[in-house]
């Protein structure tokens, strides 16, 4: 079991398999836990790493965070793991970090999967705005959000089976008020001239937490086509069906196009 101790975290990793090396970024109130069907597909193709971002699983947990410091978490493993074949993977807001370290010139590629937008670009809806407002206190003083049962059903759950949805819920954790409106309001600078990795991005035709439509907002912003999943949801990762996404993540990884082919436009 790695740990990593980074500015007075101690961070929880993992790695499994051969080959080049792919980090899995997990998105807010999740855990690398999330990636566990996607590592089963990825393991005989790559070494591939999950980490539990501070505040996360079995890693450290401070009172407050903000997305800066989360971003630091996989900076850091990159550095520690060593930078010259590494790939990530983001999802949700583990997309957004992944878009600053391709920011920073840490890796090599990068697939974003219905992943949060930088600064610029909204992600809020009338549908998310409506059940966020219980929590906007949370959110605006920087204490720690838990969202009801019913409100991630209803937002990330919606096309994990009803049987299996209670499972799922059991392993999020409280996260980030701070984080949360860096997310949500304020929104993360992310300078898109300077991502000049490959990137694949995709977005599930029946998210309701980040829409298919800001995705495609997202890719846009790169100079990159967004590759829409149909009947799916925000919680793509595990939901059924998650073979297609790994078998596509997988085989772009293997066959992806030359580096610095990006080219930012207007969202």
């Amino acid at each position: 079991m790695p740990f990593l101790t980074l500015g007075g975290a101690t961070l929880r990793y993992d790695r499994a398999g051969a080959g080049p090396t792919v980090l899995l970024i997990h998105g807010w109130l999740g855990n690398r836990s999330f990636w566990e069907r996607q590592i089963t597909a990825l393991r005989d193709r790559f070494t591939v790493v999950t980490v539990d971002l501070r505040g996360h699983g079995d890693s450290d947990h401070p009172e407050e965070l903000l997305v800066g410091a989360f971003h630091r978490d996989p900076e850091a493993l990159v550095g520690e793991l060593g930078r010259d074949d590494i790939a990530l993977v983001g999802h949700s807001m583990g997309g957004v970090l992944a878009q600053r370290l391709a920011e920073l010139d840490l890796v090599e590629a990068a697939a974003l999967i219905t992943p949060a937008p930088p600064r610029g670009i909204t992600v809020m809806t009338w549908q998310l705005a409506i059940r966020q407002l219980k929590y906007l206190p949370a959110i605006v003083t920087s204490r720690p959000v838990r969202p009801s049962r019913e409100d991630v059903r209803a937002l990330v759950m919606n096309r994990v089976p009803r049987d299996q949805q209670d499972e799922v819920i059991d392993r999020l954790v409280p996260d980030s008020g701070r984080a949360g409106r860096e997310l949500s309001i304020t929104g993360v600078a992310v300078d898109a001239s300077r991502v000049r990795c490959p990137l694949l991005v995709v977005a599930a035709e029946d998210d309701r937490f980040i829409p298919a439509k800001t995705v495609a907002r997202v890719a846009r912003r790169y100079g990159v086509p967004a590759r829409v999943m149909p009947d799916h949801g925000h919680m793509i990762v595990l939901e059924p069906g998650w073979q297609e996404l790994a078998g596509i993540v997988a085989d772009w990884f293997a066959t992806m196009p030359a580096r610095a082919a990006n080219q930012p436009v207007a969202p």
